[in-house]
């Protein structure tokens, strides 16, 4: 039997409590995206075939739902990584849906999540596989996560999911992956953490504002400009403005570029994808082409995509 599972990227737009004195930390938001996608072709074989990397993913589901099976597992559509797409946990999820359809279990996400060990700081990943959207998740409790840490190094189970919702169509979010230092990821990733947390309470009553009263708003009301606006406000608040200090000097000149050209932009998480909030199919392609331009004027190696929301989460098919 062979499984073939489909899901989207993702835009992590920011941590939202790094303080913790309200007995909570983590939490956040983001945005599920049609492209770049993911997609594992998953089969039963007489022995692993399956590159080195992926073998302790492969082990975890395989440990809860047959030990004595074997599988080839072919990425066939991977998503680049470390660049805050949120590859390491699609990655996982959908190896892991693939074996439990394959072998009669009906997980949702957020049980393979546990099984492979994601969601310990961010439920964004989780939430965008099982249902895209736009997503608020709540994040931890200080009895279960006592300590600020990025989720490869916690053992937290995901966060609750406070709020998820389509986004409209015709909002696409234009995508720069320049060729420079990938994001902070592993031990640098915890040092960051442990370097720059807590941040101040008063950095996270302005992000939470802006959140409620702004960005969930426009959500709903579909709303781009304060939608945009909201998501320009972030990038200099909280713990996401320490991920943006910490970035090649080409993010801020691309921020200069979007901040002209769309109603509004950021950074996903630990970068360096940075992106910008346009209205339309033809003004993404348009804002495309100037990135592309400047990435050429300025001698700098990258990619450039568009996408609208995800609003349906991962596909299966057989």
């Amino acid at each position: 039997m062979k499984a073939i599972v489909e899901a989207p990227s993702r835009l992590h737009l920011t941590l939202i409590d790094l303080n913790g004195d309200l007995g909570r930390i983590d939490g956040g938001i983001g945005v599920a995206l049609n492209r770049p996608s993911l997609r594992v072709e998953v089969e039963e074989a007489s022995e692993d075939q399956i590159s080195k990397d992926l073998l302790p993913i492969l082990d975890r589901i395989r440990s809860k739902v047959n030990p004595d099976s074997r599988y080839r597992v072919e990425l066939t559509e991977p998503l680049p990584a470390h660049v805050g797409l949120g590859s390491r946990t699609q990655t996982s999820l959908s190896i892991a849906k693939a074996i439990s359809i394959i072998e009669g279990f009906d997980y949702n996400a957020s049980e393979l999540a546990k099984i492979v060990k994601r969601g310990g700081t961010s439920g964004i990943g989780i939430a965008a596989f099982e249902n895209g959207g736009f997503i608020l998740d709540g994040g931890h409790s200080r009895r279960v996560k006592p300590d600020f840490l990025p989720s490869r190094a916690s053992d937290a189970p995901p966060p609750p999911i406070l709020f998820q919702h389509p986004l409209p169509e015709d909002w696409y979010f234009v995508i720069v992956i320049p060729d420079v230092n990938r994001g902070a990821h592993g031990r640098r990733e915890v040092n960051v953490f442990q370097e720059f947390c807590p941040i101040a309470a008063h950095d996270v009553e302005r992000l939470t504002r802006i959140i409620l009263m702004e960005i969930l708003p426009a959500v709903i009301e579909g709303e781009i400009e304060p939608f945009g606006k909201g998501i320009t406000a972030i990038q200099d608040t909280g713990f996401k403005k320490i991920e943006c200090s910490l970035q090649d000097k080409i993010v801020k000149d691309l921020f200069e570029v979007l901040k002209a050209s769309s109603y509004g932009y950021g950074m996903s998480s630990f970068g360096p994808a940075v992106f910008g909030v346009v209205e339309g199919e033809k003004a993404a392609k348009d804002l495309k082409g100037e990135l592309l331009r400047f990435l050429d004027e300025r001698g700098v190696e990258g990619k450039v995509i568009y996408s609208n929301s995800n609003n349906r989460g991962h596909t299966t098919s057989f």
